[in-house]
């Protein structure tokens, strides 16, 4: 054992401080040499930054894993070079020298994918095969398109200072526990060399960086994780579970990064290839997130990915696939939920008719609403029998499960069609789409219990299974939907804009206004809590936003948290309470706004300019000059 250890360590700890040290080295020999990145329209950067940082990983990598590979075999633990080994090794080194080129002669993307499947073909005859089907062929080009997947994702995920060479380090470290659990000495000791230059060179990359991997830095990781991720599966008497879910979640953020620039710089026609603003790392920044805390989300995220990897690692098949279900499903919702927080400017969205088609195909159809749902209906089927029996279903319940799987899940799909619930929208979820989601969930379980008893009359199934099924059928389903409105309110918090308001009126119309403010940018308020003159009111909460007071409480707030502003939102409150409002926000200070929700007969010939569709208007009452002025805001 101590024969493999000390190697190990050898790895990690011999390729951390060869990159630490030799990092300020290539930072200077860059700058003098003119490799700068400068700041421009589609990156992140603000100001100078050195490039060539993929120089001082590649030599710390070396380093760390020449010294590993060397003690392996003067130990006799495992040979040094075996030859899976030997083509990971060849083909990121090949991808490293591309991306040197590219860093200092800016390569065509053709060039670049050139080159990519050279390196691909180079994994795969070295006999480094993604073993996903018993079909030799598919399984080649299953790898061949996993390389360049995947050593694309971390060159496209390289955009912001820390990001990329921090996700790949946890990446590295979580595939070097799965290798070694697997008896994989030499390529776990790649990955450690890997993890460590990757931690190395961090210090000097985290926000501000002061230096950049470049293109050289971030190929060559790509490359390697996927082609250690390719040959972990024929390490192993790889099951099922093992050769889909592992390697994926441990690199589950450029792919899922990928995933999202792809889908969105497709439906608006703009080529992948070109740079922007629109990763998954920018979107977190328009949430609120500083650039400090995205890159330690993400790392967080990584981490998650890798700890579900090796926790589905040593479960069984029935409760690897629900739970790598539900965590890929949330993630894809997060994923979708951002893909609405970057709007692209129109010269940057081509008309083509192919994008039309896309848009039309994914937007109107929701395909990607229904992908999502089915495959929460296998996960909560699924579930169910896990429940019924504590995680061990009998062989003879566990061939009924497969045999009446797709059944169930298609008979679900077909009544959540029928009820009509995908004609709602997920950041408008109210509560008649709850109930809508109840009775869909309801009606699967019963039309999937009736379809399934008709095409297997002798199958022996538990009732419990179909309650169960309905529960977490609805449970996941409305979790999914309401998942957009509960990140919404993150958002909110963490953006913190606006000024401060108070609410009068704990009611529905209170509640309204609440919604508005923060549903509308433009208006540039900020709920803080509302005001009541109910006492019994006092403490409660009213969309998330507590009863701070009274009428009498107004100067005391305004003072401790710099209210500036009072939206009047109940339609209850008498005039004489109205006139109260309005002296008190003359004496304080303060914006005194009122909404006002009416229906308006328009008479013919005369028809004024319509506000924006759905809206509300807010009568801003300007208690100085005892005026007023009206502000239109889009409703929510």
């Amino acid at each position: 054992m101590q024969a493999v250890t000390f190697p190990l360590l050898l790895a990690f700890l011999a390729a951390f401080l060869a990159t630490l040290a030799v990092t300020p080295v290539v930072r200077g020999g860059a700058r003098a040499i003119g490799m700068i990145a400068k700041p421009s329209g589609d990156r992140w950067h603000a100001r100078p930054t050195a490039l060539l940082g993929g120089i001082a990983v590649y030599m710390g990598f070396a380093v760390g894993a020449g010294l590993a590979l060397w003690r392996l075999g003067s130990a006799g633990a495992a040979h040094p070079l075996s030859r899976g080994a030997v083509g990971v090794l060849l083909a990121s080194s090949l991808m490293f020298l591309v991306g040197l080129a590219d860093d200092k002669l800016k390569l065509k993307p053709s060039a670049k994918l050139i080159f990519q499947g050279l390196s691909a073909a180079a994994v795969i005859s070295f006999g480094v095969i993604y073993p996903v089907t018993p079909w030799t062929l598919v399984n080649v080009l299953v790898t061949f398109f996993w390389f360049l997947a995947l050593t694309n994702a971390l060159n496209l995920l390289d955009n912001m200072d820390g990001v990329a060479v921090g996700v790949a380090g946890i990446a590295a470290l979580f595939l070097a526990a799965t290798l070694l659990w697997d008896g994989a000495i030499v390529l776990a000791a790649v990955c450690l060399a890997l993890a460590g230059a990757a931690f190395g060179f961090l210090p000097y990359n985290f926000n501000r960086a002061s230096i950049f991997m470049g293109d050289s830095g971030s190929l060559f990781i790509g490359a390697l994780l996927a082609g250690l991720g390719a040959a972990y599966p024929s390490t192993v008497s790889a099951s099922l579970v093992s050769v889909l879910f592992v390697p994926v979640l441990i690199v589950i953020i450029p792919i899922l990064d990928t995933l999202l620039v792809t889908t969105a710089r497709t439906l608006a026609g703009r080529p992948i290839s070109v740079g922007g603003r629109d990763h998954t790392s920018h979107r977190l920044v328009a949430m609120g997130l500083s650039e400090r805390q995205v890159a330690l989300l993400l790392y967080a995220f990584a981490a998650a990915g890798g700890g579900t990897a090796l926790a589905l690692r040593g479960a069984n098949r029935g409760v690897s696939f629900a739970a790598g279900g539900v965590f890929l499903v949330g993630l894809l919702t997060f994923a979708a939920y951002l893909g609405r927080l970057h709007t692209y400017a129109p010269s940057e969205i081509a008309s083509r008719r192919v994008t039309l088609l896309v848009s039309d195909l994914l937007h109107k159809r929701r395909a990607f609403e229904v992908v999502l749902d089915l495959v929460l209906f296998a996960v909560a089927y699924q579930g169910a029998y896990l429940l019924r029996w504590d995680g061990a279903p009998p062989p003879t319940q566990a061939l009924l499960f497969e045999q009446t799987l797709a059944i169930a899940v298609v008979a679900k799909s077909a009544c959540f069609g029928l009820v009509g619930v995908y004609r709602g929208h997920w950041q408008h979820l109210t509560i008649v789409d709850v109930h809508r989601l109840a009775l869909a969930s309801v009606l699967g379980s019963l039309v999937s219990l009736a379809a399934l008893t008709f095409a297997f009359p002798g199958g022996e199934f538990s009732r419990s299974i179909w309650i169960m099924d309905g529960i977490l059928v609805a449970l996941l389903v409305t979790g999914a939907r309401a998942s957009f409105r509960s990140l919404d309110l993150v958002r909110h918090s963490l953006r913190g804009e606006g000024a401060p308001a108070l609410i009068y009126g704990a009611d529905r119309g209170g509640e309204i206004a609440i919604r508005e403010m923060m549903s509308n940018p433009d208006l540039a308020l900020r709920p803080f809590g509302f005001i009541d003159d109910d006492a019994r009111k006092r403490g409660r909460l009213v969309h998330g936003c507590p009863v701070v007071g009274g009428t009498a409480d107004i100067a005391r707030i305004v003072q401790r948290h710099g209210i500036q502003a009072i939206v009047l939102g109940t339609a209850n409150a008498s005039p004489d309470g109205i006139s109260r409002l309005q002296a008190t926000c003359t004496d304080l200070d303060l914006r005194f706004l009122q909404l006002r929700m009416e229906l308006q007969e328009v008479r013919a010939p005369i028809i004024p300019a319509p506000p924006a569709r759905g809206s509300l208007r807010v009568h801003a009452m300007d208690t100085a000059a005892h005026a007023s002025r009206t502000e239109t805001m889009e409703a929510m």
